[in-house]
């Protein structure tokens, strides 16, 4: 539904915006409105390289720089950890975050940007610095889902073995969920699950899981969650 509304609007855009708009503004969202449609039919490449040509149409624009950091960040995140292709798609989100961020800290959306470098820097090992990006994000947009649970994550997952560490984590998905005021939030349900297994509370976990589950979660979410529940299930550590 959501691919045909785009579509909608791209085909509404290329005509009026023919009349209307300067090239550069009308190219910039044309290629973005064609990635996002490309990208949700799962062809993440072939949206990259359209959020691409939208920032550098409009290389000021934050959410087109960020539509191609992400898209970058999820095409390495579809490679065994320590692959060569991994490395090389996170370089690159990297590397066009950063230069993007020095020529444009000041606009309104680099928080954005900043989440998605911080995915890019997660991705390369540099855990320690990727954390304070992150931090730096969310204080810039507090009020973020996004960058709230990828706080969470970061937080959580830095020193998975340390009990304290992970349990700092919850309030931060928690803050998550109040600012979608518990909709559309199985992601962030899902990772508070992971979050209580970690410490070993195997019912706060499997709740957690139940309410990700209830709000019907995209097909890779429901595999995860589906099968940490399993795994909860089958501990012998729980009563539900």
């Amino acid at each position: 539904m959501k691919a045909l509304r785009n579509l909608l609007i791209l085909l509404g855009l290329i005509v009026v915006a023919g009349f209307f708009v300067p090239v550069d503004i009308r190219n910039g969202y044309i290629y973005y409105l064609y990635g996002d449609i490309v990208n949700m039919t799962g062809d993440t490449g072939k949206a990259a390289a359209m959020f691409k040509d939208a920032s550098e149409a409009m290389p000021a624009s934050a959410t087109f720089a960020r539509a191609y950091v992400r898209a970058l960040n999820d095409i390495a995140l579809g490679f065994q950890p320590g692959d060569s292709n991994s490395e090389q798609y996170y370089t690159q989100a990297y590397n066009f975050a950063k230069e993007w961020i020095e020529k444009n800290d000041k606009s309104e959306g680099a928080w954005g940007v900043l989440v998605e470098r911080a995915r890019a820097e997660w991705g390369l090992g540099r855990k320690n610095v990727a954390k304070a990006t992150i931090d730096l994000a969310v204080n810039k947009m507090p009020t973020d889902y996004e960058a709230l649970v990828y706080q969470g994550i970061m937080h959580r997952d830095i020193y998975p073995g340390d009990r304290n560490s992970v349990a700092a984590s919850i309030p931060i998905f928690e803050q998550a969920l109040e600012v979608r005021r518990e909709t559309r939030t199985a992601w962030a349900h899902y990772e508070i699950a992971v979050a209580y297994r970690m410490i070993n509370d195997e019912n706060r976990a499997l709740a957690e899981i139940e309410q990700c589950l209830a709000q019907w979660p995209d097909r890779a979410l429901r595999i995860k969650a589906e099968r940490l529940k399993n795994e909860i299930q089958s501990s012998g550590r729980t009563n539900r």
